[in-house]
């Protein structure tokens, strides 16, 4: 931690420091310095004349739309009823001689208090009749609609009516109504005025005023506060200001505690990094104790198989474990992926490298089934994971393993493969094959729904590669559109290189890997251990 990190947390940060300890600092006016001939109220002022125009702005614009939406609803509305009117009046007409009796109709349209003109014409288009005054002027202010007098006996219209309304009162009202919402709109801004300075005046220059009086104290080395509570309230930013200054005259008073803390800080780095590097170190050495546990390269030398090891743990130490070893004229090979990853996982590693060793040495299993579900007894136990009343019922964790067991039995030419929770990958001619083991693994509480263990065997051919590897190999997160590789993901990289050598195999699959992954992290810890029959001895 810098220096400075401590006085910012102190609440420091922004006062100036100076060789003579702070001198500068104390000096009249300092504290002040960047108010001093300012204004307040020009705050209040300056909103307004930010804000205001904006407020003005929307209020006009939007009532100004409203205003003329209606405006044209009540032109569109008197427009319908004058082709109302005209329509019926024409119905009413439509009749042999109407030339001779249209009076009537025509006065009745005289009536409506809006009606300007009309003019009635016969099919020819001659003038048959008038009523009012041909409007003159601008044709916003009036409305006009023309209507057919239906089919005479040659089913063709035996005349028009032509109907004028004035529209200088609709106009009115909107000009009226545009003179209210400007009145209106003056109103908000003069009462949005008073508020403003009001709330700003309370919240806003209150507070800064009372801030600035504390400064000019504390610049007089009297160490007061400001009070945040009282009726008029800071608004959240001065109150986090006033905070700020109210720890930073704190920070003031204290000085020979803060640097007291700050060395104290400084020692507790110091005794964390050491704990951090003896940590550092025990895992270290955990590390070199678990790979002790793991087989050597030379574990399957007398079986003429090439061989393949990948043990990435996620972190120092891991919860993967493999294990190789050749046992009466048989090549056993084991992977297991135990529950979590670090030191529990490491844990439970050595337990079952125990358990394994007690079941191919002292109990002699040679089938794979067998020694799963032996391997399973000895975990449950370990973990006690078994109640005592014989019920199966779980006291213990609800931590396991999933495992893998290839036998290969090179006299007979056969492998024989059990899994629970792993599978086992065969890459022959080309092609890639998946054989599933038992779904749950080993050890975990009990459901009542697992399968039974048994062992698949296929025939060995030269040339064949078998892959056992735990789930952190396919579940590689990464890509353009952050997938999962996933089993088949991985079975195609490895049918891409399958030319290579066995390790140039593994280790193309594990760039492979790193590219897809890109920036993301790894999630799980990785192992893969692939042997190839008819190949030279080897490991990685």
């Amino acid at each position: 931690m810098r220096r400075g990190d401590a006085l910012a947390g102190l609440g420091f940060a922004g006062v100036p420091t100076t060789q003579d300890g702070g001198a500068d600092t104390m000096r009249p006016g300092a504290l002040r310095g960047a108010a001093r001939g300012r204004n307040l109220d020009g705050l209040v002022h300056t909103l307004f004349l930010r804000l205001s125009p904006v407020i003005a702005a929307v209020v006009l614009t939007t009532q100004v739309v409203i205003a003329w939406v209606n405006y044209g609803d009540q032109i569109r509305i008197e427009g319908e009823r004058a082709r109302m009117m005209a329509d019926m009046t024409a119905r009413a007409l439509a009749h042999p001689g109407w030339t001779e009796t249209y009076g009537p109709q025509l006065q009745a349209l005289g009536l409506d208090p809006a009606f300007r003109f009309a003019v009635l014409r016969d099919a020819a288009g001659a003038v048959v009749a008038r009523l009012g005054e041909e409007p003159r002027g601008r044709s916003f202010e009036r409305i006009q609609v023309s209507a057919a007098i239906e089919p005479g006996p040659d089913a063709r219209p035996a005349g028009s009516l032509t109907l004028v309304l004035s529209a200088e009162g609709l106009r009115a009202n909107a000009e009226k109504q545009f003179v209210m919402v400007l009145g209106a709109s003056l109103a908000l801004i003069l009462a949005f005025a008073l508020s403003l300075r009001l709330a700003v005046g309370r919240h806003v220059l209150a507070p800064l005023r009372r801030l600035l009086a504390a400064m000019g104290q504390v610049e007089r080395k009297d160490w007061v506060t400001v009070d945040l509570g009282g009726s008029r309230r800071p608004s959240r930013e001065i109150a986090d200001i006033s905070a700020a200054f109210n720890h930073m005259v704190e920070g003031l008073k204290s000085g020979d505690e803060a640097r007291h803390l700050l060395a104290e800080l400084e020692r507790t780095h110091a005794r964390l990094a050491e704990a951090n590097g003896l940590v550092m170190e025990s895992l270290q050495y955990a590390r070199r104790i678990q790979q002790a546990v793991l087989p050597g390269p030379e574990a399957l030398r007398g079986q003429a198989l090439e061989v393949a090891v990948l043990w990435e743990p996620l972190h120092v130490v891991g919860g993967d474990y493999f294990w190789m070893e050749e046992i009466d004229g048989l090549a056993i090979v084991v992977v297991a992926d135990c529950t979590g990853h670090g030191v529990p996982g490491a844990f439970l590693t050595l337990i079952v490298a125990t358990a394994l060793d007690r079941i191919l040495h002292d109990q002699g299993l040679r089938r794979p089934e067998a020694i799963l579900a032996a391997l399973d007894t000895l975990v449950r136990a370990r973990l006690r994971q078994e109640a005592g009343d014989g019920t199966g019922a779980s006291d213990g964790s609800d931590d396991g393993l999933d495992c893998g067991i290839c036998i290969i039995d090179r006299a007979n030419g056969a492998l024989h493969f059990a899994g629970a929770g792993l599978a086992l990958t065969v890459l022959a001619g080309g092609e890639t094959t998946r054989i599933k083991g038992r779904r749950h693994g080993l050890g975990y509480r009990r459901t009542g729904r697992e399968d039974s263990l048994a062992a698949t065997t296929i025939p060995l051919a030269d040339g064949q590669t078998v892959f056992l590897m735990t789930d952190g190999v396919s579940d590689q997160m990464g890509g353009a559109s952050r997938r999962l590789l996933g089993h088949r993901g991985v079975a195609e990289i490895l049918k891409r290189h399958r030319d290579l050598p066995l390790d140039g195999q593994v280790a193309a699959l594990e760039a492979a890997l790193a590219a897809h992954r890109g920036s993301e992290p790894r999630r799980d810890d990785m192992t893969l251990v692939a042997f190839r029959t008819g190949g030279k001895a080897g490991s990685r």
